[in-house]
């Protein structure tokens, strides 16, 4: 049944992406350019050349492809201008960045590389990226406001309980007025007699406070009496202290502002490795006490020789996963992961690949944990010609 209902989620979330990729590669746009007729040949070539590297235009599992050919039109003597219409096709085993790009590769050398200039119009806006940054200093003043309104609410909760303790003791004071008004014979006390009778009316009174936040903490107490001696032992001081995550925080079973970081090492069928720091957005939505499901968005820096023979080329991979972790027991917080997701490389020759993990963490005790709620141990196989493998050892925050 657990199964069955996995495998339906999965399904769920392939078509998802399929419906966005293919309403999404419906819209078209032209390319135009402008030259002599004589070197057209190689300005297309070029024109496509650059359509295919290009990631302004389309994005995820998709890429620029040209539907039809070059319709070309002669506007002055000798000169030409051509339009072909492209759309942004899904990306498959055949058509990819770097399959376009070495087959382009191959026509520009038979019809003659030319380093003349060319203009070149494409009709489409490019694409903008989202300002992550602003986003985070709104989530970032959203919770110092929170925390703002907190300390002033517990600032007001302790001016009134010393109100009142003032209060009560004024009424005391004014008792004792009204005795002596009456001439109603007391008993004389000394200074340190009168300071033993408020001390033991204070311990009285705040004993019984106590006892009352105590018996109702899951009710309506957020707070509790907190009793501290100073060093030399000759003063105690009581405070109201706001109570711990342990006593009234209880676990949510959806966690949206769940991040991960890790240290990463990516290797090749060659042997070859490299280190990077993996950063991803991980919710999570935990549907029994022994399975949860947790996606991930994220990326890291990597950087690999894509042409044999140049420099290294440094890029960003974004992977787009869906993890089921498993919990065999209920007593410890040991778990076991399994995903399956998508790589996108953002490299000149580009591409998105499957990607397929196995893993194990330990996730702690929210209330304990504070922030820092899980460590984890993940192996992923990336599905591209050099066969990537990636280890990675990371930590995992929640707020």
């Amino acid at each position: 049944m657990k199964i069955s209902f996995l495998r339906q989620i999965l399904v769920s979330f392939g078509l998802f992406l399929m419906t966005i990729g293919f309403a999404y590669g419906q819209e078209r746009f032209s390319v135009s350019i402008k030259g002599k007729e004589r070197l057209l040949p190689s300005f297309q070539r070029r024109a496509e050349l650059t359509l295919a590297r290009s990631t302004k235009f389309c994005r995820g599992f998709t890429m620029p492809k040209k539907v039809g050919s070059w319709q070309c039109s002669s506007f002055g003597e000798g000169l030409k201008k051509c339009v072909a219409k492209y759309k942004c096709g899904l990306i498959n085993k055949n058509f990819s960045r770097v399959t376009e790009t070495r087959r382009i590769r191959k026509e520009l050398k038979q019809v003659g590389m030319t380093r003349s200039k060319f203009p070149m119009v494409v009709s489409k806006k490019p694409l903008r990226t989202p300002d992550r940054r602003r986003y985070a200093d709104k989530v970032q003043r959203e919770r110092d406001n929170r925390r703002l309104s907190q300390k002033r609410e517990l600032r007001e909760r302790i001016k009134e309980r010393t109100q009142r303790v003032k209060n009560e003791l004024t009424e005391f004071d004014e008792f004792a007025q009204l005795e002596k008004e009456l001439a109603i014979e007391t008993k004389v006390s000394t200074p340190q007699e009168r300071k033993e009778t408020l001390d033991d009316f204070s311990k009285v009174t705040m004993a019984e406070d106590r006892r009352q936040l105590e018996n109702n903490k899951e009710e309506f107490a957020p707070f509790v009496l907190e009793r501290e001696t100073n060093n030399s032992g000759d003063e105690e001081i009581i405070r109201i202290k706001k109570r711990g995550e342990e006593d009234v925080v209880k676990e949510t079973p959806f966690k949206i502002f769940s991040f991960a970081t890790a240290l990463t090492s990516v290797g090749d069928a060659n042997g070859s490795s490299v280190a990077t720091i993996d950063i991803a957005w991980t919710p999570r939505w935990r549907f029994t006490p022994s399975l949860a499901a947790r996606g991930r968005v994220g990326g890291h820096f990597f950087s690999v020789e894509i042409v044999e023979g140049e420099d290294p080329e440094t890029f960003i991979v974004y992977d787009v996963a869906a993890e089921l972790e498993w919990f065999p027991w209920d007593s410890t917080g040991l778990y076991g992961t399994a995903g399956l997701g998508v790589q996108s490389w953002t490299s000149t020759t580009g591409g998105a690949f499957s990607v397929v993990s196995l893993g194990a963490g330990y996730l702690f005790d929210y209330s304990k944990g504070k922030v820092i709620d899980r460590v984890f141990l993940n192996y992923a196989r990336v599905g591209n010609e050099d066969s990537n493998t990636e280890l990675k050892l990371g930590i995992g925050v929640t707020f």
